[in-house]
């Protein structure tokens, strides 16, 4: 497919950059995997109480808009976020670190 309007390329471009780091939020957080949460644009979500949309991406970061605000707002995947699914809300937890137990005797 080629693109001769340079809005249908900068759309384009911009689905591509949505798509690579949903993929990467998904693929680092596995929210999926251990909460059964998607992370998805258009998803509804809670940040701190308040509800809103997944309007875009910002690298790691999630663009919400949340009901009420004129400008979407910079949410990280999971401080302070629950989303919605088909159960309810669920609150999302941090990525469990590795090494918080301390290291492993051999």
């Amino acid at each position: 497919m080629t693109y001769d309007d340079p809005e249908d390329r900068a759309e384009a471009q911009t689905r591509q950059r949505q798509a690579a780091a949903l993929e990467h939020i998904r693929a680092y957080y596995r929210l999926e995997r251990r909460l059964g949460v998607t992370v998805a644009l258009g998803g509804r979500v809670r940040h701190d109480g308040r509800e809103g949309v997944i309007t875009d991406t910002a690298g790691q970061r999630l663009k919400v808009m949340f009901y009420g605000d004129e400008q979407p707002s910079l949410c990280h995947v999971t401080s302070q976020m629950e989303y919605e699914t088909a159960t309810g809300w669920v609150a999302a937890t941090p990525v469990p670190d590795p090494w918080a137990a301390g290291p492993v005797a051999a």
